[in-house]
């Protein structure tokens, strides 16, 4: 394999309080009542000092290196906007980096959902497509860039999601090389949706997961990683462009700096030149399609089972998706800070924490669990949406029960009262055909 792209997911999320329900003393302001700013806050600033200034720069430094030698480096990033908005608070010297980074013309910025959302997995898309929206006008605002490449939260992927991306104008789709859709083939290759025009870039997880989970793995059988030896595993790989799509904390956090790790990111480019694999972008390789291809699973970097179970797979995820759908329309007619916080209810990471299982995945999602449990996290978090929920129904003098529309037996909507229910119908497909004979019938 000659050519490689090498990204990362770079994302913080605001965490529901972790004593909200044992201890839910009034606070000044919407966001400190139902979230936990302080440890949000040591949270970036501890990554900031392991990961985001010393990787940063290493990779900055690999891109001016390069150039003076004549080669060429470059990384593609995924950044949330909930990332960027701790940034602003708490790591404006990191939105700095990231700014010179852009004008290096060696970096593309994806697009993704604004808020890390799992809204790409309810029926109605409207608000999945709002962060959509957000999330390209932010990444315009700090990098001058329009994306053309997109990139869904976790790589959450079916083909509905897939279609509605191309609908958005994306050129390029990334998504995980699962076996359920390779069917066989190798994820080394751009593919192209069959009977559209969007293509398809399919991370590479083993190679990806080397880097991420193995890394610093003792009792691997490739211990130690070297820069050279992942090089080499890539040069002789089948295929003409590989995807290397990591969780940027990889580098000086979920692995420490005394592993290597950061060793390891300033050669690895070096490693790679002396082979003759060309580094390349996402948007460079758009045109590049080499076969068309079906997509029938939903599919996710997540787990072993890698779908979409890991945030909507059992009774607490599922009970506190129902209560942030609850809660959608009232926080759009509220609107402001209400919208906002609501918003950080949708993040993926609240899901995740709800997460049961055993094995290894288990031990990953207890990783980044902030509550140290399931249960706990779903205490605090399923009383916490309910509490806000209750906070603004009140507020907006709203005790009737709601209308839920269904989809296929599906809740796809809810309105509680008259101005949301016009709202929805107007903005379902199902019904414009129906709106349309209505508005000409009262219109004789």
């Amino acid at each position: 394999m000659k050519r490689i792209i090498i990204g990362f997911e770079v994302h913080q999320p605001f965490r529901v309080r972790r004593d909200f329900f044992w201890n839910p003393r009034f606070r000044q302001g919407l966001e400190d009542r139902f979230f936990d700013t302080e440890t949000n806050r040591e949270i970036f600033e501890r990554i900031k000092k392991h990961c985001y200034i010393p990787a940063t720069n290493i990779i900055l430094e690999s891109i001016e290196k390069a150039e003076e030698e004549g080669r060429e480096v470059k990384y593609f990033f995924s950044i949330s906007g909930t990332f960027l908005e701790q940034a602003e608070r708490w790591g404006k010297d990191v939105i700095e980096l990231f700014q010179q980074l852009s004008y290096t013309h060696k970096v593309e910025f994806l697009a993704q959902t604004y808020y890390h959302s799992i809204t790409s997995l309810w029926e109605d898309k409207s608000e999945w497509r709002e962060q959509v929206k957000m999330h390209k006008e932010i990444i315009k605002s700090y990098f001058r860039e329009d994306p053309i490449t997109f990139e869904n939260t976790e790589l959450i992927t079916n083909k509905e999601i897939i279609e509605e991306a191309e609908r958005m104008g994306f050129k390029m789709f990334i998504s995980e090389g699962t076996e359920k859709n390779l069917k066989g083939r190798s994820p080394n290759y751009v593919y192209r949706l069959r009977g559209h025009n969007i293509s398809l870039l399919f991370r590479n997880f083993r190679l990806s997961d080397d880097i991420a989970f193995r890394f610093s793995k003792r009792d691997w059988d490739q211990y130690p990683l070297t820069a050279s030896k992942f090089a080499d595993w890539i040069s002789i790989s089948e295929g003409n462009v590989g995807l290397i799509f990591v969780d940027y904390e990889t580098f000086g956090e979920h692995h420490k700096e005394d592993t290597g790790i950061l060793h390891f990111l300033r050669w690895l480019p070096i490693e790679l030149g002396k082979r003759g694999v060309e580094m390349t972008l996402p948007r460079e390789v758009y045109n590049d399609a080499y076969n068309e291809i079906d997509i029938e699973h939903t599919t996710s970097w997540a787990d072993i089972e890698k779908n979409e179970k890991s945030w909507l797979g059992n009774i607490m995820q599922w009970a506190y998706d129902d209560a942030v759908r609850r809660a959608e329309m009232p926080s759009k007619e509220l609107g402001n800070e209400y919208l906002k916080v609501w918003r950080y209810f949708t993040t993926s990471d609240n899901y995740y924490y709800l997460f049961l299982g055993s094995g290894g995945p288990a031990e990953v999602h207890s990783y980044f669990n902030a509550f140290g449990s399931p249960i706990d996290a779903f205490i605090n978090e399923f009383y916490a949406i309910t509490v806000f929920l209750h906070e603004e129904l009140a507020k907006l003098n709203i005790m009737n029960e709601p209308y839920i529309f269904t989809r296929e037996g599906k809740r796809a909507s809810i309105a509680w009262n008259y101005k949301e229910f016009m709202e929805i119908i107007m903005r379902d497909e199902r019904f414009k055909d129906h709106m349309k004979h209505l508005k000409e019938w009262l219109g004789k």
